[in-house]
């Protein structure tokens, strides 16, 4: 296809999906939309809709930056697997064989691979943490040498919502002898040419982008205290509930498990460069590595959660008997974000996807912006469910 014709092709169905954005972000005056497509390794639409700032009235705009909540998951996941890739880590070590501190409380047999599952036994936050903590890495990984395992390691899973992000972190960081922001920006935004599109740990200069969240997470917060996921969870960390998550405070640490600052098409491009030919060129992992990653770890019911969930090696599974917005297959992988967020990779359709808000809460199954807007695409490029 001719440029030219590449062109009028993106155009006419950014012109077919943006109904469907001003639709969803109609609902509320503090909801932002965008929503980013790959096909092949092309770009074949980007777009976006609503409100980033409530208080000041800013519109989303194609470089707005959202907070990618636990999508941010999906790319730490990638980044560990660049680095198994480069000969740096390799799953089944032991985390302490890089991170000897984090050995103690029984901690020492847990691998880098029951981390990427969510079976290391350890997804409970430190006792007392607080968003000065959470912004804080050397306090966390101190705090998280502190813990000791829910369960036997391997034995069960349970979806460890932040602890995910610096155990795997701090990892990579001691293996590379690079800290975990400089490596996403290495290993990941360079090769793909998107820096300044996506960071952990936004710059002074990128803030004014930044789209400010907002929603109503009551439902999560009104939980019984002796639920697991509060201990997960704690309420002195949540988004919204803490105004601090709309601050360079947060957005400068570079949280690893729910704080990426991005654009969706940055996203996309990410996930789109692990199927296929890549992205201009460029794959971040090679076919044999990709299959690896993503090939099912279990199947099982998760202690966090609830119900079962099928996971790979630090992304989740496309489900045939509970299709989401990645669809139906089985093969297509990528990881969801509070409120409607998420980022995947559908290889039989050669499909990437990525759809980020900043209006957390509110609509549930197949009513999310996630879902509906991941259909949408998929029957505007023809590709069925």
């Amino acid at each position: 296809m001719r440029k030219e014709e590449m062109r009028m092709n993106r155009e006419s169905l950014e012109a077919a999906l943006q109904p469907l954005l001003d639709e969803i972000t109609s609902s509320s005056e503090a909801y932002g939309l965008q929503a980013a497509a790959y096909l092949n390794g092309r770009l074949v639409l980007s777009v976006c809709s609503g409100t980033a700032d409530s208080l000041s009235g800013r519109k989303v705009a194609p470089d707005t930056l959202f907070i990618g909540q636990s999508a941010s998951k999906g790319i730490v996941a990638t980044l560990i697997h660049r680095l198994v890739q480069a000969g740096m880590l390799a799953y089944d070590d032991p985390v302490s064989a890089y991170w000897p501190e984090f050995a103690a409380h029984g901690k020492d047999k847990i691998t880098i691979r029951q981390v990427l599952t969510h079976s290391a036994g350890i997804p409970q936050m430190p006792e007392g943490a607080g968003m000065e903590t959470l912004c804080d890495w050397e306090a966390m990984t101190r705090g998280i040498e502190g813990l000791s395992p829910l369960w036997d390691p391997g034995t069960k899973s349970g979806y460890h919502g932040l602890t995910f992000g610096w155990i795997l972190g701090e990892t990579a960081a001691r293996a590379a002898g690079t800290p975990f922001t400089r490596l996403v920006e290495e290993e990941i935004c360079r090769p793909l040419g998107i820096e300044g599109r996506l960071y952990f740990g936004a710059p002074p200069e990128a803030e004014p982008r930044i789209a400010r969240i907002s929603g109503d997470v009551q439902q999560l917060v009104s939980l019984p205290e002796e639920l697991l996921l509060k201990r997960v969870l704690p309420v002195s960390v949540m988004p919204v509930h803490n105004p601090e998550w709309n601050e360079p405070l947060f957005h400068r640490a570079g949280v690893p498990a729910v704080g990426a600052v991005m654009t969706a098409e940055a996203l996309a491009r990410m996930y789109a460069s692990l199927i296929g030919e890549g992205v201009d060129g460029v794959r971040l992992l090679s076919l044999e590595r990709t299959e690896e990653a993503t090939r099912l770890q279990h199947h099982q019911d998760d202690e966090v959660m609830g119900g079962r969930h099928p996971m790979a090696l630090g992304y989740a599974l496309g489900d045939p008997e509970q299709p989401s917005a990645m669809g139906s297959g089985s093969d297509a992988f990528g990881h969801a974000g509070m409120g409607g967020i998420i980022g995947f990779a559908d290889p039989s359709a050669g499909l990437a996807v990525a759809v980020l808000t900043n209006r957390l809460g509110g609509e549930q199954g197949d009513g999310k912006a996630d879902v509906r807007i991941a259909a949408k695409i998929r029957e505007l490029l023809q590709l069925g469910r």
